[in-house]
């Protein structure tokens, strides 16, 4: 799907991997945190001391690993009427005038508000606020 398209964005894995570090990173301390906590209340410390190491276990070799191979094959696009995901479960269109709001989350997605309430997060776009400009650039083109 590349007939017609201004511009096509891919996931990146370096903001990808961005992501993961900083999610890993507050799920460690949040656990440190609560292994403290029981650990001074029932005076059980192996909650501190092994409920990071299992956070970083899950993260590295089975939580991240299977959301990359997911992520990856998405392909966005930009075209003068609408933007178009092509990814695993096949190709969506998502036309122009159907999106309410646009909005970058993070530094790495963005969302578009859609009519009717729905949402659709664009994941590890390595300049999301571009991006985000680009769409609301040509949605803003449509309008009269």
């Amino acid at each position: 799907m590349t007939g017609g398209a201004l511009t096509a964005w891919d996931p990146s894995l370096k903001v990808f991997l961005k992501r993961s570090v900083i999610i890993s990173a507050i799920t460690v301390v949040a656990v440190l945190l609560m292994g403290r906590i029981i650990g001074v209340w029932s005076d059980n410390w192996y909650v501190f001391y092994i409920g990071p190491v299992l956070v970083l276990i899950y993260s590295t070799l089975i939580d991240d690993p299977n959301r990359w191979r997911l992520a990856r094959r998405s392909r966005w696009y930009l075209q003068s009427d609408a933007v178009i995901h092509n990814g695993p479960e096949g190709e969506a269109r998502i036309p122009l005038s159907d999106i309410v709001d646009i909005r970058t989350r993070f530094g790495w997605s963005v969302v578009l508000f859609l009519k009717g309430g729905m949402r659709v997060s664009m994941a590890y776009l390595p300049d999301s606020k571009n991006v985000a400009m680009q769409i609301r650039a040509a949605r803003e083109s449509l309008m009269p």
